[in-house]
């Protein structure tokens, strides 16, 4: 799943080739004999001892430069870039000639550090005696330090070692985390090639120590980027697995069993192909899969897409993202928050801080997404930032990178957000459908809007044990609908201090059978006062309304208008007639068939409550409807 880089000691040996080649400076046999040593270590990957020979040959002769530059390169190659630039200004005031061709990688050792004003400022200094082969390094380096000098630092964002749980001398890398932030997932690789899932469990008091993932899941090489559905018994990853795929890397799932992990199952030719698909992300209502390819037809090199799931439960045609992600340059590790709305993703095609940064993208009303926002310095720096998971608080977050304080190349760091690049923060309830009196579990259809705009953001299918997991962003109103076949619907609105009640409780949600007739009144459906205008809150429980007449064609309703005693009779009966009316023509225009449609204002001649206090005035202000089934 990694990209294979060149070692630190191939590319040590690489530069001081070339520069013994061009530059043998210095005459004291006994530095070059210790200089000689170092080589020697470094070559059988001794590199301790390697930097002692080199500091002893400083020692003999301040002047062998090829010590310093050899020290120099070994610091820039293990990210200790403070030393690598105090190693050069020592050095560069004896024979500035002599180091004119690592002016490139002085500066980025500055870039390196954050200080791209530094940076920059050596680069125009020594533009001009740059040869012709750096210069094109250099444009490169100095657009990035014009774009990082331009940005504000959010004293807020906070980049932390996960700790020795998680990291060790081997990369770990590819970081996930479920809807109840309670499981974190990895990958570690072992050697050149192999590499594992690994997981720990998250507590108040930090990670238990990581353990690799049992069963047969683990037994292939080639795979990683896990992630993993919200109710936990459904992994998707990538890996080459010639005997199920399609191309070199495929995605597959895995589900869990009382006996453990299922064999792996391709998710099919609508997602996969000849070429190379990668770290999928599952939305948390399981119904969009993103993930990325380098097939043909995108904006670059690796493009992101998204596959939703039908009706029969296949993966549908995939996707691109679009322009307003996808550039001419590679976009890679998706990661869809919670909420739904936050997808968080790599790109070295968008202006960033140095190679691939992090950014976060929001999808809008119309289902296109808003434009690419930098997660910011120092989440993102000069290096590879190449995977990010985000909690469900919205506020904290995982990403792998190489930085100076790592166990052994890449590790997990944990993140704060800034506070514009935060996703809504999310909770979560586990719950079950029951049919009312028998509490037998019900096969249904569970959705979660917006109150505000009215727009869906999260639907589950829900199979006949009637369990499921919803995640639940923090919004002031959401509205929730459940409906199950041959039963009736419920239509409920949460508010913020619900939501938070739930969070992590699981609940019950009893639907009764439908009979052939039945009343009820509506919830959630409200006018302005002394008015027939509808609200557009009051979309969402309409909507469950037509969907539940769309699936009836032939059920007969009437909609009836009541109000409290206050004000005349003849104007409480016109208001209840208009509010009903107001109701059957959200329905009509929805698509309901208007001949199927009764209203009728009754004004106060029917209260189901006291009229002498207002709570009870209150329960009479109302509007109802009867369905007559055929």
């Amino acid at each position: 799943m990694l990209r294979k880089l060149a070692s630190p000691f191939v590319l040590l040996m690489c530069i001081l080739c070339f520069n013994e080649s061009l530059y043998a400076q210095g005459n004291n046999n006994a530095a070059n004999k210790l200089y000689q040593k170092a080589m020697a270590a470094f070559e059988n990957y001794h590199f301790e001892e390697g930097v002692q020979f080199l500091h002893k040959s400083i020692e003999k002769d301040s002047n062998y430069l090829d010590s310093y530059i050899a020290l120099f390169q070994y610091f820039i190659d293990h990210k200790k870039n403070r030393e690598a630039i105090q190693v050069f200004e020592r050095s560069y005031i004896k024979d500035p000639s002599y180091f004119t061709n690592l002016k490139v990688k002085y500066a980025t050792a500055y870039a390196s550090i954050g200080n791209y004003s530094k940076a920059l400022s050596i680069l125009k200094s020594q533009y001009e005696n740059l040869p012709g082969n750096l210069k094109s390094k250099a444009d490169e380096l100095m657009s990035i330090c014009g774009f990082a000098i331009q940005q504000t630092i959010d004293p807020n964002i906070q980049v932390m070692n996960a700790g020795d749980s998680i990291n060790t001398a081997a990369p770990e890398y590819f970081p996930a985390v479920t809807v109840q932030d309670s499981l974190f997932l990895f990958m570690r690789r072992d050697g050149v090639t192999r590499e594992d899932f690994y997981f720990s469990t998250i507590t108040p008091a930090g990670f238990s120590n990581a353990i690799p993932l049992m069963d047969s899941i683990n037994n292939t090489d080639k795979k990683g980027a896990p992630s993993l559905s919200s109710d936990l018994k459904t992994l998707f990853f990538a890996a080459e697995l010639q005997e199920y795929g399609f191309g070199r890397y495929d995605i597959y799932t895995v589900l869990k069993t009382p006996t453990g992990w299922s064999e792996p199952m391709n998710v099919g030719p609508n997602v996969n192909t000849t070429y190379w698909e990668s770290a999928p992300s599952i939305s948390p209502d399981g119904q969009a899969l993103y993930f990325c390819s380098n097939k043909p037809g995108g904006y670059g090199g690796i493009d992101i897409y998204v596959s939703y799931l039908d009706e029969e439960g296949s993966w549908g045609e995939a996707i691109n993202l679009g322009p307003n992600i996808n550039t001419k340059g590679d976009e890679q590790t998706p990661f869809i928050h919670a909420d739904n709305h936050s997808l968080y993703f790599s790109s070295n095609g968008w202006p960033g801080f140095g190679n691939a940064d992090l950014f976060v993208v929001r999808k809008k009303i119309d289902g296109s997404w808003t434009k690419p926002m930098n997660l910011g310095f120092p989440i993102n720096s000069y290096d590879n930032e190449g995977s990010v998971a985000i909690s469900s608080n919205g506020a904290e977050g995982y990403i792998a990178s190489d930085r100076p304080d790592s166990r052994g190349g890449l590790d997990i760091y944990k993140i704060k957000l800034a506070e514009n690049t935060k996703a809504n923060k999310t909770y979560y309830l586990n719950g079950r459908i029951v049919e009312a009196g028998t509490k037998k579990s019900l096969s249904g259809n569970v959705k979660l809007a917006d109150l505000t705009d009215s727009t869906q953001f999260m639907q589950i299918y829900v199979d006949n044990a009637g369990y499921f997991v919803l995640a639940l962003p923090y919004f002031d109103t959401l509205a929730l609908q459940i409906s199950s076949p041959q039963h009736e619907y419920l239509s409920s609105l949460m508010t913020a201090d619900s939501i938070k009640a739930f969070n992590g409780k699981t609940v019950e949600f009893e639907l009764a059978p439908i009979q052939k007739v039945f009343t009820k009144n509506f919830e959630n459906v409200f006018f302005n006062i002394n008015s027939a205008q509808l609200q557009s809150r009051s979309y969402n429980e309409l909507n469950a309304l037509v969907a539940y007449l769309k699936n009836n064609p032939s059920a007969i309703i009437l909609i009836e208008g009541h109000t409290d005693n206050t004000g005349s009779d003849r104007l409480n009966e016109t208001l209840s007639a208009k509010r009903a009316e107001a109701i059957a023509a959200y329905l009509i225009q929805k698509g309901i068939d208007r001949n199927f449609i009764y209203t009728k204002g009754y004004g106060a001649s029917k209260p189901i409550a006291d009229n002498t206090s207002e709570t009870g005035r209150a329960q009479n202000r109302r509007t109802s409807f009867t369905i007559t089934l055929p």
